[in-house]
């Protein structure tokens, strides 16, 4: 989420699930991977306007620099599998979600269906919210398009898996980080897990970055998967392996720094300079620099309920702008969102699959702003997860439901007069933009919970 009147939206939750109870394969000799990709074509004949996301409202699309795709990843060990679908876009609440797994219910011995947002901020409207104040900002049939494409996408992995090995990396960035808001803590490395398959042929490439992916700023108009398109695209054209992007913890606001003086003016430059800067460091990455992965694959889907503080958001839900599911609940509006976390255990590597933008503190720890006295900040992911013996956390976000921005409690300041619906100002002058943009204060300790409670799932 950026500057928008994103706001003004409640996000995804999850009605349906595949497969609740946790399952875990053996190991096995191989690892079986697919990938699929898939344009997200516009409708030309359609009707309704194709409203840009992630800044202003009612701004229309003007142009395309790159249409945006759905891609997904197949991997199993032998038996059930798991479908990783990726999509450009800003998110999806959880009745698209629904609606794509729906789609794939037919798909033998998968075990269940995730799917993420890559979060670019030059693509439709895929909430509703920035169509104009309290106007449903969706094109339906670009909606179509997108589900179709990501059911195509799937069922493409499916089918083209193949044996092989699977190995992880990293490599630190360097210069390439911008934080909105004090502490100044985030991940500066780029991860990898590729798969080399025993054919020799071109494999595939899991690349997961945390930054917002605005490298086009705020005035651009032009359609565009933005540097997660470049740079899957630019690792393609280097080295024939297929590359799929996935978001980290981008809350707080991580994002890549500006590389010209005007990125009002020179936005694709930016963008370029960016992506390539991208492309290089994941190329970095060499053998020599790679664990191998074993072929054992653990999952755990946990659901959840949080309490609704935000009144905005309620009155989205029930405008009926955003599908999603309240229940009766605990929060001040009196109602709770119901929503799930997911983990993907793969050998060595452990993935937290998050529903929504969790600022980096609330993972790494290192440190936390104190705007808001005696609020207790819940164990950093990273610190539970070393607890149950896991060392390698990867984070993906916007994954399977959006609920918005993942606060620490001991920063989450809102204004007094009007909480959630202006933004409040700390002692330090700096903005709190990010809480109008949260389902509440209990967020984080929910989610640190949640976490907890499926690593107790995850052997």
């Amino acid at each position: 989420m950026s500057k928008s009147v994103f706001t003004k939206a409640l996000c995804a939750l999850l009605p349906v699930c595949l497969c609740l109870s946790p399952f875990a394969v053996a190991q096995a000799p191989n690892w079986n991977v697919g990938f699929g990709k898939c344009e997200i074509l516009p409708n030309p004949e359609s009707n309704e306007k194709l409203y840009i996301a992630g800044y202003n409202q009612a701004m229309e699309i003007t142009g395309v620099l790159d249409y945006c795709q759905a891609r997904a990843v197949w991997l199993d060990v032998g038996g059930k599998g798991i479908l990783l679908i990726g999509i450009d876009c800003v998110a999806l609440d959880s009745g698209t979600v629904d609606e794509i797994r729906a789609r794939l219910n037919d798909v033998e011995s998968c075990a269940y269906i995730n799917v993420y947002s890559t979060h670019t901020h030059a693509g439709p409207d895929t909430l509703g919210l920035w169509g104009g104040i309290g106007k449903n900002g969706k094109n339906k049939d670009y909606m179509k398009s997108l589900i179709d494409a990501a059911e195509k996408a799937a069922r493409e992995a499916v089918q083209s898996k193949k044996a092989g090995a699977l190995f992880s990396g990293k490599i630190k960035t360097q210069n390439m980080y911008r934080d909105s808001r004090t502490p100044y803590v985030y991940d500066e490395n780029l991860y990898h897990i590729r798969f080399a398959p025993d054919n020799g042929e071109g494999g595939v490439r899991m690349l997961f970055y945390g930054a917002h992916a605005e490298s086009l700023r705020g005035a651009n108009s032009l359609l565009s998967r933005d540097f997660p398109g470049r740079l899957v695209d630019g690792v393609y054209e280097k080295t024939q392996d297929q590359a799929i992007f996935m978001p980290g913890a981008i809350g707080g606001l991580i994002m890549t720094k500006a590389f010209v003086s005007d990125t009002a003016k020179d936005a694709i430059t930016n963008l370029e300079i960016t992506s390539e800067k991208l492309i290089s460091y994941a190329l970095s990455i060499t053998p020599d620099m790679e664990t191998p992965v074993p072929a054992e694959m653990q999952f755990h889907s946990e659901i959840f309920s949080i309490p609704l503080d935000n009144p905005v958001f309620v009155t989205y839900k029930f405008l009926g702008i955003l599908n999603n599911r309240a229940e009766k609940g605990t929060g001040a509006t009196g109602y709770n969102v119901r929503t799930e976390l997911c983990l993907l255990k793969l050998g060595n590597v452990l993935i937290a699959l998050l529903p929504g933008e969790i600022f980096p503190e609330l993972v790494l720890g290192e440190m936390f702003a104190r705007t808001v006295k005696d609020a207790v900040n819940p164990e950093p992911l990273k610190d539970i997860a070393r607890k149950y013996g896991h060392d390698n956390l990867l984070i993906i976000g916007l994954a399977n439901d959006e609920l918005g921005y993942i606060v620490p409690p001991s920063d989450f300041l809102l204004n007094e007069k009007l909480p959630y619906i202006e933004r409040a100002t700390d002692g330090r002058g700096e903005d709190h933009y990010e809480e109008t943009n949260s389902v509440g204060p209990e967020c984080a300790k929910k989610i640190a919970e949640a976490f907890e409670n499926a690593l107790k799932n995850v052997k």
